[in-house]
């Protein structure tokens, strides 16, 4: 589930924040295990000789943590200050160091064509305007640099949870979830990349605290797709 807390605004950062705040355990709100498609992401960093890595939506930093402990020098990106606080010091408490920035999915703290690769991880669907956002992925990137990303489909186990907003699109618990087809996906990806996968994938996750408190299923899609120059 979701590890992130970036809108394209402010509207959604209170409803993360808040979730953050009010999670008393020292655990990861989204439970100690990585995200299950990290590893298949690592090797696909190792295989394009990619050292530096931008966590999109880092959260408190099980997805980060693990990046690091795979050699990858990395910064997390959060649009919540207590998750980025709690991800600073869980990895301390392991051994391990990242920088982290505050930012927004939509305007990330970095000048373009610096950044070798970006990884964004359940959290593509909170943002107004996903079209936004990929052009933030190419404005960042070198060219050549690699974006990996999950996006939830419209058969998502939490489809529906909240109040519909839009189509396909739900406000839950303060924040914005959005879910997708695969013909949207694609499209968004369709001038300027070179998707290198597209794969749908499912996985069941645990509870997340107050956030989600109950077992769910999520049906996702996995992109890496390459940036190509204009």
């Amino acid at each position: 589930m979701n590890d992130s807390s970036l809108t394209d605004s402010n509207s959604g950062s209170a409803g993360w924040e808040e979730s953050y705040a009010v999670h008393q355990s020292e655990e990861s709100l989204w439970g100690d295990q990585a995200i299950p498609i990290l590893d298949s992401s690592i090797e696909i960093l190792r295989r394009n000789l990619i050292e530096t890595v931008v966590d999109v939506g880092c959260g408190d930093g099980r997805n980060l943590f693990g990046l690091r402990s795979a050699g990858f020098s990395c910064a997390g990106v959060d649009i919540s200050p207590t998750a980025l606080v709690r991800a600073a010091s869980m990895l301390g408490a392991r051994g391990r160091r990242a920088f982290f920035l505050e930012g927004s999915l939509t305007s990330m703290p970095f000048a373009a064509g610096t950044v070798e690769a970006i990884t964004c991880f359940d959290v593509f669907g909170q943002v107004a305007d996903p079209g936004c956002a990929v052009r933030e992925f190419g404005r960042v990137l070198m060219p050549g640099g690699i974006i990996i990303m999950n996006a939830f489909a419209t058969d998502d186990g939490t489809y529906g949870e909240g109040d519909k907003v839009g189509e396909h699109i739900f406000h839950y618990k303060g924040t914005t979830f959005r879910y997708f087809g695969e013909p949207e996906l694609r499209d968004l990806f369709d001038i300027g990349w070179n998707v290198l996968k597209f794969e749908r994938m499912e996985w069941d996750d645990p509870p997340h605290g107050e956030f989600r408190p109950y077992p769910h299923r999520h049906v996702n899609y996995f992109i890496v797709a390459r940036s190509t120059p204009a």
